[in-house]
């Protein structure tokens, strides 16, 4: 299944392109689900068991939810999933290029507890010169509800640029900030365990409260255009050897994709000049 692609329309790949982001059902199902959040689940028990801290002693952040970040680079046997041609192939075609992964992130929300994700870009956190082409793959591994936290999206706000990064483990609104954003409607996804959304890098999204008795447990990979550029501003992730202006070409951002003959968006060029070629 992995290995295999999902189907497509052109429809869909017009609503991503139009409003930022799209759901997409029953993208891995039966047995493979199964077997994908077992060995994810596992990774991220493994590098939590020794954290003995009670809830009240983590930061904002942290109460947010439980966050593991690039998997894939730790966990061999993850590979097989989180580098899935199935998976990338969709975001190559809704956005037109070849991609490569930047990096996988595992959000579990714990029961009855777990915090609110505020509305936000995405892109203002990521060390990329060229803002705007990268999309991210939020896959359920259990059913995702508005009572435990499912994400909701304001539709178009991909075409907004100029609304600053906002404070993740801070109370304040988006809409607060941006006052661009007042009168539009956000639209709240649900999703059963193995169907998804891919949405834009700016694209305002945000995520409840989990109200339920069971952990929330999603996995988002986020992809870039080959040809992205590096900016050097903090990440939680470093990157050695990388300077700002390299290109994130080698081994730790794999391309991914295998589809060519796109339809390609208009070519984008990056803050430091460099075209994003189409495959």
């Amino acid at each position: 299944m992995f290995e295999a692609d999902y189907s497509l329309s052109r429809a869909q790949i017009e609503f991503y392109r139009e409003h930022g982001f799209v759901q997409l059902e029953d993208v891995v199902t039966g047995t493979e689900l199964e077997r994908m959040r077992s060995a994810v689940t596992g990774a991220v028990l493994q590098e939590v068991r020794d954290d003995k801290r009670a809830f009240s002693e983590k930061s904002s952040y942290e109460q947010v939810f439980i966050q593991r970040i690039n998997l894939w680079r730790r966990h061999a046997h993850l590979q097989e999933f989180i580098l899935a041609r199935r998976f990338a192939n969709l975001a190559a075609r809704l956005f037109g290029y070849s991609v490569r992964i930047f990096h996988d992130h595992a959000l579990y929300k714990e029961p009855h507890k777990g915090g609110r994700t505020v509305w936000h870009q995405d892109t203002h956190y990521w060390p990329h010169q060229q803002k705007g082409n990268q999309l991210s793959l939020w896959l359920a591994l259990t059913d995702a509800t508005p009572r435990s936290g499912c994400l909701s999206f304001i539709p178009g706000t991909q075409k907004l640029s100029d609304i600053p990064a906002v404070d993740l483990s801070a109370t304040r609104e988006l809409k607060e900030i941006a006052p661009q954003l007042l009168g539009k409607k956000a639209v709240c996804v649900p999703l059963r365990a193995g169907s998804c959304t891919f949405h834009n890098g700016l694209t305002c999204h945000y995520a409840g409260p989990n109200r339920s008795a069971s952990m929330r447990e999603a996995l988002a990979i986020i992809y870039m255009p080959d040809g992205t550029t590096y900016s050097k501003t903090p990440h939680v992730l470093e990157y050695p050897g990388v300077e700002a202006g390299d290109p994130l070409d080698d081994e730790r951002f794999p391309v991914v994709s295998d589809v060519c003959g796109l339809e390609t968006l208009p070519v984008c060029h990056g803050a430091g000049g460099r075209m994003l070629t189409p495959c």
